[in-house]
């Protein structure tokens, strides 16, 4: 579960922009999370609603995730993260994240002023910023956005607060899904950096993508020393 919000750094591909995003204010992405085929909990993204950052228009969007049942007694999770995304490029603006996973627990927020190249942490501390940030959510959004290309590789660049990360990600291929709400054409998508997984842990993580109009996140896997995590979509509202 701790892996969860990560999960999502993940997905993204580079083409033209389509002019009308496939989602709108309001929806909500559902999904169960399994370990080892275990039960553990449920993770949700939603689009809440519009809003100007620094003059721009923005997306606020919302990633909430908690475990359940025997999981949660042994580690609880109650994570709850929100972002701002750029209307028409999907690239970050401000993040704030509340963190509880078991004993560990933190606050924190991120908010980027492009126009002076900078990232102000907790409304405090002030980095030098000369790109523009693709958090793991925001990509998210702009995958949903392009027409994905099968082999091709693309950059990113991504500020979590504490360092600067480059990624990059890579159409694998396609594949038939079945899931609660039907069955889908997907393309696989594969994030690494530095020839390595994103995961801490440099487990193998694959996205699996709906060819559809929506382009939803059908299946997200990742395989680790010690069992798999599985995200799968079971709801759109």
């Amino acid at each position: 579960m701790k892996s969860i919000r990560k999960i999502i750094i993940f997905i993204f591909l580079i083409s033209a922009v389509k002019p009308n995003p496939p989602f709108n204010i309001n929806e909500r992405l559902e999904f169960s999370v399994n370990f080892n085929s275990i039960p553990v909990g449920k993770a949700e993204l939603n689009v809440n609603s519009q809003e100007l950052i620094n003059n721009k228009q923005t997306y606020l969007v919302s990633f909430l995730a908690n475990t359940e049942g025997l999981a949660d007694r042994l580690f609880k999770i109650r994570d709850s993260i929100q972002l701002w995304i750029d209307e028409k490029e999907f690239y970050t603006h401000k993040v704030n994240k509340i963190i509880n996973e078991g004993l560990y627990k933190k606050k924190s927020k991120i908010t980027f002023n492009y126009d002076e190249s900078i990232a102000v942490i907790n409304d405090i501390e002030k980095i030098k910023l000369p790109f523009k940030s693709w958090d793991p959510f925001s990509m998210f959004y702009y995958l949903r956005t392009i027409s994905l290309i099968n082999e091709n590789i693309l950059s990113f660049d991504y500020f979590n607060g504490e360092k600067k990360i480059k990624y990059k990600l890579i159409v694998s291929g396609k594949e038939e899904i079945k899931s609660k709400i039907g069955t889908f054409n997907c393309y696989i998508v594969k994030p690494f950096h530095q020839g390595k997984s994103l995961l801490k842990n440099e487990g193998d993580m694959k996205i699996w993508i709906s060819d559809s109009e929506k382009r939803l996140p059908i299946r997200i896997q990742i395989k680790m020393k010690f069992g798999s995590m599985k995200l799968d979509l079971i709801s759109i509202n």
